[in-house]
């Protein structure tokens, strides 16, 4: 295994001296309403350089959010910046228009006004902005926090939940400065920075204590352990808590993943441990292995030093063992499904740059890629046939793996997520239930590497109730649209006479008009159009109905 030099790891140190950095820990707000501002800042990440930075309510990175399983949860995100941003809320069920994909753009100066249930289980999630081709940019100057929802099942274990006491935000990245002080942005760092601190320690109480992990960088992956090959214990995923502890001595996080850890410091008052990224142990076809010479950092295809914990006096009320089971966790009955896509990624290129497709095709805001029916269960097949590994999100809830490459997953990926790496070469087959409307706001799906989620690597989908209209029909008015789903076309039936029809994509662009001979019934031909969901127009004699025609 090859060791980084210090000096090579945290170049900026060289002027600002070798001392270690107490690790930051953003406050933690539990509040009815969220005001999140994002705006420009300037930081000193080291003495004496300062580096321009995005925030959202903070300088480099925002506060944890704190939300509650069954409650409603609200935010004003206040874009006080030049360029238009939003807010995505990475793993959380929320509905479309609430979800903050590209299509929402809040303009400078503008306000939105979030609210959603909060339905997902106890774990931690995070908030992030997704703008079209301006994720990597601003999410690498500083725009991002955490979120840990809470419920009653996980309040009922005995489990370090203390924040900055015995439960710890870890949010892990690497970052590049300029000599001026400011970033490099690009899809490398050669500092390691967690909750943007450089060379952090961590001092942790003498018992059980809890990590919350979370891979914020923009290409990096970590293979996550202690040199000292002390235990890591995990007990939460992406999507919540795992059915019972897994113990690891190696934990791989790639770009969005989280992993909530367990570690037993009980009895080493006074000692250190160091977590390290064994950057030595990656596939050539992972980032963060060594790279192109051009895209290549320090960093790459070695070991480096994450975080220093020192150990500290027990707290007054400590927990000192870790549960043998947590909470019974069911994935999807494969038999279930009703429909299996297959997606694959296909390309070549760098870590930073490349095209790179899925189903050979780049993203288009203008496309629904996929449509599916609300409440449906539908196994995803994922085939990598590019050259590297891509880190795949799915917006719109939490999926089970079923297998990698016909395996069943490791234990530590049998709970619910949203992130998962597949490796060149590779295929993972997904399972996701789909429980949440677009309502005209589609979900997106793409490589969570920011480099290449910028440049097209994304596609979208929506979920649609066929049954169901959106805005515009009144009781006394029915619509009824047959066959939906269409392959070709659709017929509609009305009460009252209509001569006119128009269609419309989900972004509000017409598609088509026609003028139709009066009457109840009609047709409109949708075999030319993608694939995706129309809000269907029918107007004449005072009507004016609108509603939901899906072409498959």
């Amino acid at each position: 295994m090859r060791h980084a030099l210090l000096p090579l790891l945290f170049a900026p140190v060289l002027t600002c001296g070798q001392a270690f950095n107490p690790l930051a820990v953003p406050p933690a707000l539990d509040l009815d309403t969220f005001d999140l501002v994002v705006d420009e800042h300037v930081h000193q990440f080291y003495p004496g350089l300062n580096t321009a930075t995005y925030g959202a309510s903070a300088e480099y990175l925002g506060p944890t959010l704190v939300l509650h399983t069954g409650d409603t949860a609200r935010f004003r995100v206040h874009n006080d910046l030049t360029q238009v941003t939003n807010m995505h809320w990475h793993g959380l069920r929320v509905p479309g228009p609430m979800d903050g994909g590209p299509p929402r753009e809040i303009a400078p100066g503008d306000v939105w006004n979030v609210e959603y249930a909060v339905k997902n289980p106890a774990g931690t999630y995070w908030y992030h902005p997704h703008p079209h081709e301006l994720t990597a940019e601003q999410a690498n100057k500083g725009i991002a926090g955490l979120i840990i929802v809470q419920d009653s099942t996980e309040e009922a274990l005995d489990l370090p939940r203390s924040y900055g006491v015995d439960d710890f935000p870890v949010v892990v990245q690497d970052r590049r400065f300029l000599p001026n002080g400011n970033f490099v942005f690009g899809p490398y760092g050669d500092s390691v920075l967690v909750n943007g601190t450089p060379r952090p320690y961590l001092e942790c109480p003498a018992q059980v204590v809890r990590l919350r992990l979370l891979n914020g960088s923009n290409a990096r992956v970590y293979p996550l352990g202690f040199e000292d090959g002390h235990d890591l214990v995990m007990i939460a995923g992406d999507g919540g808590l795992l059915d019972a502890p897994v113990t690891l001595d190696r934990l791989w996080l790639s770009n969005g993943e989280r992993a909530e850890v367990l570690l037993d410091l009980t009895g080493l008052e006074g000692d250190s441990l160091l977590l390290m990224s064994f950057g030595s142990e990656l596939p050539a076809t992972v980032p963060g292995a060594n790279n192109l010479i051009w895209e290549t950092s320090a960093l790459n295809g070695i070991d480096f030093p994450v975080l220093r914990i020192r150990v500290t006096a027990p707290t007054a009320a400590p927990v000192t063992a870790i549960p043998a089971s947590l909470v019974p966790v069911t994935p999807y009955d494969e038999a279930s499904a009703t429909r299996t896509r297959t997606k694959v990624l296909s390309g070549n290129g760098m870590v930073g740059m490349g095209m790179f497709y899925i189903n050979g095709l780049m993203f288009d805001m203008a496309t629904v890629n996929d449509t599916v029916q609300l409440g449906a269960t539908e196994i995803w097949e994922i085939e990598n046939v590019s050259n590297m590994a891509h880190p795949m999100h799915i917006h719109g809830g939490s999926f089970y793996i079923l297998d990698r490459d016909g395996l069943p997953p490791p234990a530590w990926e049998q709970g619910a997520k949203d992130v998962v790496l597949v490796d060149a070469g590779a295929s993972v087959r997904v399972i996701m239930r789909f429980d949440d409307l677009t309502d005209g706001w589609p979900f997106m799906y793409h490589c969570h590497n920011l480099m290449h989620e910028d440049n097209m690597m994304m596609a979208q989908y929506i979920v649609v109730d066929g049954a169901t209209t959106i805005e515009g029909l009144s009781a006394n008015d029915p619509v009824q649209v047959y066959p939906c789903p269409t392959t070709s076309t659709v017929r509609f039936t009305v009460e009252h006479a209509v001569d006119r029809a128009a269609l419309f994509d989900m972004t509000g662009k017409l598609r088509r008009a026609v003028v139709l001979p009066p009457g109840r019934q009609g047709s409109i031909d949708l075999s030319d159009l993608p694939s995706g969901a129309y809000v269907l127009q029918l107007s004449g004699a005072g009507a004016d109905l609108r509603t939901v025609v899906v072409r498959e």
